[in-house]
């Protein structure tokens, strides 16, 4: 009988630490993400699978997206900052919010560019949720989301 409580014991805290994923590609135990994600630089953006960050780097040479009024060589090498108390997302060419779910497996990203109002295209296609795949204790960002019937995946690091 004793051995059978410490095996159902055994077997119900292994189903409970290895029973359910946090992430699809990762588990982040014992840390709060809110506060293990700092921001970084977007280092991959697809659409359906496919490389837009030569699309994006083509965009920002030239207005309204480069506000700096000279050509930006690579927008992708300007980083995001991420504060959680505020849950300010913003970078040299935009402002906004991330907020993550009560789950903490979705967050919703709210940004403009800063010539938003002049036709800049927004990274972030609107106000969608967006899953989190990956998340690092380390602050790696992995997220998708689903607009327009297309597949968006980013990664920040």
């Amino acid at each position: 009988m004793k051995f059978l409580r410490s095996y159902l014991l055994f077997a119900l805290l292994g189903i409970l630490f290895f029973g359910c994923k946090k992430y699809p590609e990762n588990n982040l135990w014992f840390k709060k993400p809110d506060k293990v994600f700092k921001g970084g630089k977007i280092t991959a953006y697809a659409v359906n699978g496919v490389d837009k960050m030569p699309y994006f780097r083509d965009l920002y040479k030239s207005f309204p997206y480069n506000w700096y009024g000279q050509s930006v060589d690579d927008i992708f090498e300007l980083p995001f900052t991420y504060a959680a108390g505020s849950e300010d997302f913003n970078s040299d060419y935009g402002k906004g919010t991330l907020k993550f779910s009560e789950t903490k497996r979705e967050i919703e990203i709210s940004f403009k560019p800063l010539n938003w109002d002049q036709g800049a295209e927004n990274i972030f296609v609107g106000n969608i949720s967006w899953k989190i795949m990956k998340l690092t204790k380390t602050g790696q960002l992995k997220i998708q989301g689903k607009y327009d019937f297309k597949l968006y995946e980013i990664e920040f690091n």
